[in-house]
């Protein structure tokens, strides 16, 4: 019996309107499987939760909404997905990104590379987060941020997953750092994944990227190639995910937004 999942996000104001052009898009290129998505209006297409009053951007939101709301579902896997994101066709199966690991979550860039341009994540100097991961247990020669635009998790690693990005959160507070949940899921996918490498956006991009340069500012792609860049290095690497995560068009997503979505599956 092939494993059940789920796609999920939590939104509200504008950022439920941007996830109704998500839903759409995903429908648009045949992709019916569930949308659990909590938020203050109605969404056409998706399984619609009351958001309440809730802290959006915290460090470990992301994380404990998935620990005390999200597990609760029936499905085996929880797919991720910022409200900025675009379905340019049908991804596929997206659980073979996870090569048997209960996590995935794209490794963007090497921190430890003699050749980065870019000296810190997230405020951090990438020596000084290199050494704080491996001090806390990563032992890959190799040390990767990422972008939380999209991660998948399985129901059984939730707890897991929670206690490694709070451990990891707690021993960063320690040296007077205090990240937001990026760097937690790096370490905690780090730590879980067992060969990082073969998790790399160069391996797993035909799943999805981010757009984090604006390839696509103020308009939606449209299932071309496009270049991702590496946040350090600056390589240019060509890419042409099946969903993209478009940092940098939310207008175009607010506009989409009115478009009709299919209501039948296929």
């Amino acid at each position: 019996m092939k494993p059940r999942y789920c796609y999920w996000s939590v939104v509200d104001g504008e950022y439920a309107i941007m996830a109704q052009a998500v839903v759409n898009s995903a429908r648009q290129a045949g992709v019916f499987r569930d949308f659990h998505i909590w938020t203050d209006r109605p969404i056409n297409g998706a399984i619609c939760h009351e958001v309440g009053q809730v802290e959006k951007w915290g460090c470990l939101f992301k994380l404990t909404f998935l620990r005390d709301a999200v597990r609760r579902l029936n499905y085996d896997y929880f797919v991720w997905l910022d409200s900025d994101t675009y379905f340019v066709r049908h991804p596929g199966d997206v659980l073979r990104v996870l090569q048997g690991s209960p996590l995935h979550i794209a490794l963007e860039s090497d921190v430890c590379l003699p050749q980065n341009q870019r000296t810190d994540w997230w405020g951090c100097p990438n020596q000084q987060f290199a050494a704080l991961m491996r001090a806390k247990g990563v032992r890959s020669k190799a040390i990767f941020n990422v972008n939380g635009g999209l991660f998948i998790v399985h129901r059984d690693a939730v707890e897991t997953v929670f206690n490694l990005a709070y451990d990891f959160w707690q021993f960063c507070r320690g040296q007077n750092l205090t990240f937001n949940d990026e760097p937690l899921l790096a370490y905690a996918m780090q730590m879980l994944c067992g060969n990082p490498y073969v998790h790399t956006v160069r391996k797993t991009a035909d799943l999805w990227a981010s757009d984090w340069t604006g390839c696509f500012r103020d308009q939606l792609p449209d299932g071309q190639p496009w270049w991702f860049v590496d946040y350090f290095t600056g390589e240019n690497v060509p890419v042409n995910p099946a969903i993209v995560h478009v940092m940098r068009s939310k207008t175009a997503l607010l506009k989409a937004a009115g478009a009709a979505a299919p209501t039948s599956p296929s």
